[in-house]
């Protein structure tokens, strides 16, 4: 959250700072993001104050646009369903290997997939 900003209903659910923040890392303006997803810039930067709420669908096109992976989007929707030291020893891991923790964890599951039904499963990619 910004100093000096009263946290909105929507900080408890998504961090909005740190959305807000992944659009100006990804070099996109508000009208940028528009011409992507069709949010007017008004909306969007309502909902990056917490001033209102996007439906799901809009959020998840948001999601695509700023590359956000699954793990990286469990974290923005402040999901608490992994134990926060786990996922950034992951993440920290993932890192350490050259991969994303979205390619690590396809290769988990393919992996683990294979275990159950094969007991040769292919190399991870």
């Amino acid at each position: 959250m910004s100093r000096g900003r009263k946290p909105s209903k929507l900080d408890y659910v998504i961090d909005l700072d740190r959305l807000r923040r992944l659009r100006q890392e990804r070099g996109l303006t508000l009208r940028q993001a528009e011409v992507a997803t069709g949010i007017k810039p008004g909306n969007l930067c309502d909902f990056e104050h917490g001033r209102i709420m996007l439906q799901l669908h809009r959020i998840k096109e948001l999601l695509r646009l700023y590359k956000v992976d699954l793990l990286e989007a469990h974290d923005l929707l402040r999901l608490r369903l992994i134990n926060p030291k786990l996922l950034r020893d992951f993440r920290r891991a993932c890192a350490r290997h050259g991969t994303t923790s979205a390619e690590a964890l396809e290769d988990f599951l393919t992996v683990f997939t294979y275990q159950l039904n094969d007991p040769d499963p292919p190399p991870p990619k």
